[in-house]
């Protein structure tokens, strides 16, 4: 059953990083890996942002790899090999995608 439930909380905290993330129309995603959650290696049709909210990521792409955290941003090209682990604690972050050649704008 639909519930709506009346909220008295009007203003929210979101990073502008975050919010640069929105597409003219369109959402992001929230995603949260608990520790040891790997995404195997995969690529994706567009481009992906992706900007660590808390924890840490072990994040590997074709030529590199690094551990990420809370503030880091990743920027990935459409096309671009990719896997990521979330390390001790987990890991949550904001995920856009955009089509290709979509820079995200300051």
């Amino acid at each position: 059953m639909t519930q709506i439930i009346v909220g008295h909380k009007t203003e929210f905290a979101i990073d502008p990083a975050i919010l640069n993330l929105l597409p003219e129309q369109g959402s992001i995603e929230l995603q949260h890996d608990a520790a040891g959650k790997v995404h195997r290696f995969h690529t994706h049709p567009v481009d992906e942002i992706l900007v660590i909210i808390s924890g840490r990521l072990n994040f590997m792409w074709d030529g590199g790899q690094r551990i990420v955290g809370a503030g880091d941003t990743i920027l990935l090209p459409a096309g671009t090999l990719h896997q990521s682990e979330a390390l001790e604690g987990g890991a949550v972050y904001a995920i856009a995608t955009r089509p290709p050649g979509n820079p995200i704008s300051n």
